[in-house]
């Protein structure tokens, strides 16, 4: 039922179901797999949280740092050929990850740095160069309803690679009679993200351009004065500024939970690695129907009022992770804030995309991206430290003030530019 569901809904061009599964990938390394086992490989290996933050806070820092030049290089080059670029970073990165163990001692700390700072520059140049690539090969009236399928396409694929890394390591461990203590489960999961950024890049050899119909200024922000190198006038500017800092406040304290909460729930909740896996995915799934939902959300409250509402509620449902220390409670509230911050990010993305013009979207976007991968980053680092001295209480609750000092800071920019008539 529910392959037929995606397939009623997946009326597109062969430019942009190419996208889809190229991001489907994406989704089943990064928000599935690696996203339940990187962490507990780390733990198996025998670091601590505080190298796991600097690992995660250096890899998000060359996220960050790689967004903004990845939006400018995709205005040069073509987002497609920065598609191509950043799936290839990502097959190499996560290649040689988990071979970690065959390289000398005194490598492993460098070697698990580099390596997945490579998978998640990767990231940064398809994340970025993909919403515009999406808003040029799709019709202006398809926008929000793409956006939508994005997400949703990408929750499946994170809800997918969930399960796998939660019951892989299981598996392997069974059949090879490996105890989940040990690294190789994990390792030998890993190694399947490799095979699957194989079969993604050789399909972006066949995503090769633009197909769209669509006017090109078609923004209401003003071009003819105080206009800036390559365009850029002082009110573009300013919006981006702002949209970048929302974007930094908004993600904390998601970022927060997702970076932690398998160490959360393995260390302190002692849950398994099958649970883990399994909520990680439920989170993952619970955001297709919410996200789908979205074109209608949008269409009667208006864009503005559905990305201020679940900006939010994601950071409302932080809390209760932070103050019931029971993994069902956990559980509820990661589902939760996931769930809701899929459907921020399906509204926020179109929104701030419609605030520009279209040869500056890209821009728009990677500073977006830089911003959050810049908050991510230092939940990440902080974290780790935060961690040695205080409780994942702490950290959690923190995350929690930064998202909703972010939501209300666009709020407060959506009713003063009437944002909610879009």
């Amino acid at each position: 039922m529910l392959p037929n569901f995606f397939m009623r809904r997946l009326q597109y061009n062969q430019q942009t179901l190419r996208f889809f599964v190229t991001m489907m990938a994406l989704g089943f390394t990064i928000d599935g797999v690696y996203a339940v086992v990187f962490n507990l490989y780390l733990l198996r290996l025998g670091y601590d949280t505080t190298f796991i933050g600097q690992v995660n806070s250096i890899g998000l820092l060359v996220f960050a740092a790689m967004s903004l030049p990845a939006g400018i290089f995709g205005s040069w080059w073509t987002s497609s050929r920065m598609l191509r670029v950043g799936i290839g970073f990502i097959l190499l990165g996560s290649s040689l990850l988990p071979l970690v163990e065959w390289t000398p001692q005194a490598w492993h700390e460098i070697w698990l740095i580099l390596t997945y700072a490579l998978i998640l520059a990767g990231f940064s140049l398809y994340f970025v160069n993909g919403a515009p690539f999406l808003m040029g090969v799709v019709r202006r009236d398809e926008q929000n309803r793409a956006f939508a399928m994005q997400t949703a396409l990408l929750s499946l694929a994170g809800f997918i690679g969930g399960l796998v890394g939660g019951t892989f390591p299981e598996l392997i461990g069974f059949f090879q009679n490996l105890s989940l203590d040990d690294p190789q489960p994990y390792r030998y999961t890993l190694m399947l993200v490799a095979l699957v950024m194989f079969i993604a890049f050789l399909v972006t050899w066949t995503i090769h351009g633009r197909v769209d119909d669509l006017d090109d200024e078609p923004r209401e922000i003003p071009q003819t004065q105080n206009a800036h190198k390559g365009g850029f006038t002082k009110t573009i500017i300013i919006l981006i500024g702002l949209m970048s800092l929302v974007r930094f406040l908004q993600v904390a304290g998601v970022g927060t939970a997702s970076i932690f909460i398998n160490v959360y729930l393995d260390t302190e909740l002692k849950a398994s690695t099958a649970t883990i896996g399994t909520i990680m995915a439920l989170a993952r799934f619970v955001s297709i129907p919410m996200v789908l939902l979205a074109p209608r959300l949008i269409h009667r409250w208006g864009i503005g009022a559905v990305a201020v509402g679940a900006s939010f509620s994601t950071a409302l449902f932080l809390i209760p992770l932070a103050i019931i220390p029971h993994w069902w409670a956990a559980a509820i509230a990661y589902v939760a804030t996931q769930s809701f911050s899929s459907l921020r990010f399906t509204a926020f993305i179109v929104y701030i995309m419609l605030l520009v013009p279209k040869h500056q979207q890209a821009v728009m976007a990677g500073a977006g991206e830089m911003a959050a991968g810049s908050s991510f980053a230092i939940m990440a680092l902080s974290g780790g430290y935060i961690l040695a001295a205080f409780s994942f209480r702490d950290l959690f609750l923190m995350g929690a003030g930064l998202s909703g000092l972010g939501s209300l800071i666009f709020w407060w920019h959506i009713k003063t530019s009437k944002g909610w008539e879009r």
